[in-house]
């Protein structure tokens, strides 16, 4: 069973929850229709919403007897504050990145990601006692996603339960974190770094006791008596009975595994996950490596859509982080600085030999091929050393996370996360100048993310990142000396004066007065 999987047995009540609380997950975009994204929120009330009709209705009849009615419809909606409703779906919409004339376009000329904001803003419009959220950072911008941290911490009263990979997220929302592992609950006090430092302490002493026990076991083996090892095995059980029920006593601790006497077992070894991320040191070219020298560019037929003057570069060593809202052209500068788009205006300049490492969510998509990772691998990428070049492909793979038994598993059915991991290892293996990273982490868990960040951190090209993920921002910008971010905002990119935690906190005092108004 995953995390998302008991999200969805919460909100199905497959999992007892007791009758008087009402659940919300939200997991899918909402269905789009010639409704505005402002009525589709107000909408979630249903009682409002046939209170609205109710009186439009009635306010055109010519019916003497509808009178009385309407007086009755109008005092609910003031007992209901029908206007301030309506106020408080358009604060929350614009919160997460809408302005007033996206609040009143209808929801079918929205992408998915947007219509997707559009269900995430009806649920905290509505307001449920439990509310279930599944990543729900993957579709919003760095400014929705600090938003949406300050709303749930200083406006939402009710309990929330999210699975997130976001960490700063995490450590800024939540008080309790809920850790999946070995098919059990472990129940952790504090936020995402609490729960880091004690799922520490908790395995070292699991495998100091696991130690112990292996020992005792070997020595018995090795007396040849099965009595003697019997002996050390029932030690082992009754103290584990001891401290599971000494645990039920105490209620919920710092790192309560809600073990009872049926998950009584003998000290296991402590099964960690892990996975190492690595690009090869790229070979010295001489700079400039890539330059977009006023740049303009416009889709056809988008008029309201156009980037102009773009003056950039990346050399070996740089570090950049492109911010801004979603829409605004992100993706689109990533587009020409790969070669993928045209400028309409100015010029791009590459060197010659300049090797591009290039992820997108889509290239993501379009891996449906029926070939395994390691025959698409060897088909990328065909001069591979050693006896078996299908072995260096899986020694590859493996570093990057992707199980052994998924290497020879046809493409089209791993995981968004597994394919993820081909796509990231094809990466590697193309050894790449620089990296142009576009939301790498919206299918990656939290050990991948800080494998990447560590990979980054290591790698000697340049990296540009797209990402709202503030940590991984925060990680590959740490060097004052070769980092720089770019702000794309109304048709324009600046270099911003100062760090990207400078930008983080002049976003969270504007963010804070929106949110307290």
């Amino acid at each position: 069973m995953g995390k998302s999987t008991l999200l969805k047995l919460l909100a199905w009540r497959q999992v007892p929850v007791p009758r008087n609380i009402d659940v919300l997950l939200v997991e899918q975009e909402i269905i789009g229709d010639d409704r505005s994204a402002l009525e589709a929120v107000v909408a979630a009330d249903e009682e409002l919403t046939a209170l609205r009709a109710e009186q439009a209705r009635l306010e055109v009849s010519n019916d003497a007897d509808d009178n009385e009615r309407l007086l009755e419809v109008y005092e609910k909606l003031n007992l209901r504050d029908s206007d301030a409703a309506r106020a408080r779906a358009s604060k929350i919409l614009a919160g997460l990145g809408f302005d007033q004339a996206m609040q009143a376009r209808s929801t079918k000329s929205f992408s998915g990601g947007w219509r997707m904001r559009i269900s995430l803003a009806r649920a905290l419009f509505m307001q449920p006692t439990l509310l279930l959220l599944d990543e729900p950072t993957n579709h919003l911008d760095l400014r929705a996603v600090l938003w949406l941290e300050e709303y749930l911490c200083s406006q939402w009263k009710k309990t929330l339960i999210v699975v997130s990979h976001d960490r700063d997220f995490l450590n800024t929302v939540c008080n309790e974190i809920i850790h999946l592992h070995d098919k059990s609950l472990h129940v952790y006090r504090g936020n995402f770094d609490d729960f880091e430092s004690g799922y520490e302490q908790k395995r070292k002493e699991m495998n100091r006791k696991f130690e112990v026990y292996e020992k005792q076991m070997k020595a018995a083996r090795k007396s040849g008596s099965k009595a003697a090892q019997d002996k050390v095995k029932g030690q082992a059980l009754s103290k584990a009975a001891k401290e599971a029920a000494k645990n039920k006593g105490k209620g919920k601790s710092a790192a309560d595994d809600d073990d009872d006497q049926k998950h009584v077992a003998v000290p296991q070894k402590w099964r960690d996950y892990s996975v190492e991320f690595h690009f090869p040191e790229p070979t010295e070219l001489t700079p400039p490596l890539l330059q977009l020298i006023e740049v303009g560019f416009s889709y056809p037929g988008r008029p309201d859509f156009k980037l102009s003057g773009v003056d950039v570069g990346i050399d070996m060593g740089t570090r950049v982080a492109i911010v801004g809202p979603n829409g605004a052209g992100k993706s689109t500068i990533l587009n020409l600085l790969a070669g993928d788009l045209t400028p309409t205006e100015g010029e791009v300049r590459r060197s010659q030999k300049l090797r591009i490492g290039r992820y997108s969510q889509h290239f993501v998509d379009l891996l449906t091929m029926e070939e395994n990772a390691v025959q698409y691998l060897l088909r990328l990428h065909p001069d591979q050393e050693g006896m078996s070049k299908a072995e260096a492909v899986r020694a590859k793979l493996g570093k990057f996370g992707l199980p052994g038994h998924n290497h020879l598993t046809p493409i089209v059915k791993l995981s968004g996360g597994q394919k993820a991991r081909v796509v990231f290892t094809s990466i590697s293996m193309s050894q790449p100048h620089i990296l142009l990273l576009d939301e790498p982490t919206n299918h990656l868990d939290m050990q991948s993310i800080d494998a990447l960040a560590d990979a980054l951190d290591e790698f000697t090209g340049g990296v540009v990142l797209v990402s709202h993920d503030s940590r991984l921002i925060s990680r590959v910008c740490d060097d004052e000396q070769r980092s720089e971010i770019w702000v794309v905002e109304d048709g324009s990119v600046d270099k911003y004066d100062g760090t990207f935690e400078d930008y983080k906190d002049e976003l969270m005092e504007e963010i804070k007065k929106e949110v307290e108004e």
